[in-house]
């Protein structure tokens, strides 16, 4: 949706046009081709009504009822139509509401620029009409010829080129109520405008003037058409309030003729084109300032002068836009390579390009110029950034290659390191410098960094590992010295070992004897215990006989005492008797009771005997085998332990041998590494002059090929100066030339004219000759002015 902008009004105090800063706007912000429609004819008559209908709204351009006009100046909608081409490139449609060109308070002069403006600014131009085509219509149009006199192509031409450069013309008949015949067939509302254009017949200033009407309507538009549109209601009242009368109460046949104009006005109106340059939204802008400027400044507007101080502004505003883009598409964090450099300078170059090529319009020359300027703000805007870029790189790198070189020296100095370690640490640094460092010289650095410093680090280091290998060297004879003799020691420890294993054996037989002698001597306890045994066998044998034999007795005492019971009488003659008996019985018992005790004490005695002689026996021999065991044990484990470390000692032995020998290796491949490197740094060293020589010599060559650039530059500059000045020259020549021209083209119009006005033979006779005398005197201005500037060139 969109509004109604003034885009040109006139102000009565100061008597100048002055352009809408709001409206300008609009057309500087849209980009890309743009057609103009404008719509012009006689106040009252429903221009804003057809500009409505394209915009397919009733709330667009105002539309009033009376007879004062609406519309002043020329008013452009806000909101431009998209469109897109027969080929389908896509387009701008900018619609223009113009004052009516004879208003009641108008002047003919303040008529003719609104409609020079108009003609001017539009690719399509709609000029708005009520009825047919007559003579007082033509007449309406006179100010086409007043027009053409205040419009040029270029300053100093005539009036024959403007239409070139005019729009396409659409007259547009409201109210048209006549056929459209000619001698009884259909003709078109174009032929009926062609008709109408026809030269009229006859004679006399009057005519002369309505065919001069005709003659400029041709010339300024030769690309013209006719529509012709019905009443849209039958009812007088209604047209006071044209754009609130809904659609379906307008005619039919005003309904298709209106449908069928918008599709004729839309093929028509395509972007505005000057030559062969197609006009954007802010050329547009330009050429209504650069014509409004000349006509308040009272000048005859030039279509190719306002075309190209517009070009020149807008290629301009281009190369300051191409500029401004090339600054911000650089990116700042791009790496300081050159390549890299290159490829981004060529993006941003192409970018840059691309958005100048977008904005600028014009001739090839103002291109090329306004090109040239931006290339050469871009190119030493890219000189600039990459010189400061490189600069910043290679005091990154010489601050890198510092550090390395501290980092270095410290690591040598220190001697922890072997060479392969060193080496491996050197490379370590140079693949982070290769991945961090940043510009064209870095390798040359390195390069020279490396035959600085590597071969006086790895000679340090090699003399380094020489001294510490000789030191470890003579550490390793004096602990092999230090192990022989402990070796020798162990051997001795080993024969006093073997000599006491040999007492030891032969203690332990000594050891033996003892055990079998005192096993011979428990197995005799163990006879006489047995014998011992015999005899309590024998005693206790003996003991139950005398038990028997008191068992007897004592079943004979019984008997006995039975007897003497029964023989009671028999028995105190025989008293003393049993007196005697009994007590020669408690005597054999008393000395059994004996027997029995000394039996038991002999055979407990015995057993003690016998128990404490085989516990005796037994834990001596125990002893003695335990004892023996153990100092065998004891002998075997120092004997083992003593074997365990003399084959230890042997093993260490071999092994300081083995490393003695690896070192004598590493020391004898050290010093032939080092002599290597020593003559590779000589080589380097050498080749290090031989390419200093060479750079030296290359910057003097650089040098003088920016010393001869230079001169050649200043020389170019000169020759293109003397170039410039020729152009000049030539262009005041080609000037004069001109001059001489449209004077010798007055001077025949003149003779011409004169011929035609008289009719004696001298006078026609005297014209000739002063026209061959013109026109030879032109022809040797020519030659001069060719044959000087040859002589110049």
């Amino acid at each position: 949706m969109g509004t109604p902008l003034e885009l040109i009004k006139y102000t009565s105090g100061s008597g100048n046009f002055e352009v809408g800063q709001e409206a300008l706007e609009i057309l500087r912000k849209t980009k890309g081709p743009v057609g103009v429609v404008a719509v012009c004819g006689r106040a009252r008559q429903g221009k804003s009504f057809i500009l409505n209908q394209l915009l397919h709204t009733t709330a667009g351009f105002k539309v009033g009822p009376t007879h004062r006009p609406c519309t002043k100046g020329l008013w452009m909608w806000s909101a431009p139509l998209e469109r897109s081409a027969a080929d389908g490139s896509p387009y701008h449609l900018v619609m223009l509401d113009t004052e009516g060109i004879d208003a009641y308070d108008q002047t003919a002069q303040y008529s003719t620029q609104i409609f020079s403006l108009a003609v001017l600014l539009s690719s399509l131009f709609l000029y708005n009409q009520m009825g047919g085509i007559d003579e007082s219509a033509l007449d309406r149009l006179s100010l086409v010829t007043e027009m053409t006199k205040h419009i040029r192509v270029k300053a100093g031409e005539g009036e024959d080129r403007i239409g070139e450069f005019s729009p396409s013309f659409l007259w547009l008949l409201r109210d048209f109520y006549l056929r459209l015949e000619e001698d009884g067939r259909k003709i078109t509302a174009k032929d009926y405008l062609e008709s109408a254009l026809l030269p009229v017949a006859g004679g006399g200033a009057s005519v002369e003037a309505k065919n001069q009407i005709r003659s400029s309507i041709k010339s300024l538009f030769p690309d013209r058409d006719c529509f012709a549109l019905v009443r849209p209601v039958h009812e007088e009242s209604t047209l006071s309030a044209l754009d609130r009368v809904p659609s379906e109460q307008l005619r039919p046949e005003f309904r298709d003729g209106v449908a069928q104009l918008i599709r004729r006005i839309f093929d028509k109106a395509l972007p505005k084109r000057f030559g062969s340059q197609l006009m954007t939204g802010p050329v547009l802008a330009g050429l209504i300032t650069a014509y409004v400027g000349a006509i308040n400044k009272g000048a005859v507007p030039t279509i190719a002068t306002a075309w190209q101080g517009v070009a020149e502004a807008e290629c301009r505003r281009a190369s300051d836009a191409a500029e401004e883009a090339y600054v911000k598409t650089f990116r700042g964090d791009v790496r300081s390579e050159v390549e890299e450099l290159e490829a981004e300078h060529k993006r941003a170059l192409g970018i840059a390009k691309a958005v100048y090529r977008d904005m600028c319009v014009g001739d090839v020359s103002i291109k090329s110029a306004h090109e040239q300027r931006f290339m050469e703000f871009v190119e030493n805007r890219f000189r600039e950034l990459s010189t400061r870029k490189l600069a910043e790189a290679a005091a990154k790198v010489n601050e890198q290659l510092y550090k390395a070189n501290v980092a270095m020296s410290k690591v040598a100095t220190s001697g922890n390191l072997s060479l392969e370690e060193l080496q491996q640490q050197m490379q370590h640094i140079v693949a982070q410098f290769a991945e961090s460092a940043e510009g064209p010289t870095k390798w040359e650095r390195l390069s020279e960094f490396l035959m600085d410093t590597w071969p006086a680090i790895a000679s340090q280091t090699v003399s380094q590992q020489q001294r510490r290998a000789e030191v470890e060297l003579d550490a390793l004879h004096n602990s092999l010295a230090q192990m022989e003799a402990a070796a020798a020691a162990a051997n001795d420890r080993g024969v006093l070992l073997e000599r006491d294993l040999a007492e030891s054996t032969e203690e332990a037989a000594a050891l033996r004897q003892q055990l079998t002698s005192l096993r011979a001597e428990r197995n005799a306890l163990r006879g006489n215990l047995e014998a011992e045994g015999q005899r309590v066998a024998a005693l206790t044998k003996l003991l139950e006989e005398q038990k028997s034999r008191a068992s007897e007795l004592d079943t004979s005492l019984r008997a006995q005492s039975r007897r003497v019971d029964e023989l009671s009488a028999a028995l105190a003659a025989q008293a003393s008797r049993a007196g005697t008996a009994e007590a020669t019985l408690t005597q054999k018992q008393q000395r059994l009771t004996a027997l029995e005790a000394q039996v038991k004490e002999v055979l407990v005695i015995s057993e003690r005997k016998q128990a404490g002689a085989a516990e005796l026996a037994e834990a001596k021999v125990k002893e003695a085998e335990s004892e023996f065991e153990s100092r065998v044990a004891d002998l075997m484990a120092q004997l083992t332990a003593e074997r365990v470390k003399s084959g230890e000692l042997t093993a260490d032995l071999a092994t300081h041998a083995a490393r003695v020998q690896a070192l004598e290796a590493r020391l004898a491949a050290a010093a032939a590494s080092g002599e290597e490197w020593r003559e590779k740094y000589n080589r380097e060293a050498f080749a290090t002059l031989a390419l200093r020589a060479e750079r030296d010599e290359s910057r003097d060559a650089v040098a003088i090929a920016v010393f001869e650039k230079d001169a050649a530059v200043r020389d170019r500059d000169a020759v293109l100066g003397r170039l410039q000045a020729l152009e000049a020259k030539m262009e005041s020549q080609y000037g004069e030339r001109k001059s001489l021209q449209y004077r010798l083209d007055e001077l025949v119009s003149e003779a011409q004219a004169a011929r035609a006005a008289a009719y004696a033979p001298p006078s026609s006779i005297r014209i000739s000759y002063e026209s061959s005398r013109l026109a030879a005197q032109a022809s040797a201005a020519a030659a001069f002015s060719a044959g000087g500037v040859a002589q110049e060139l």
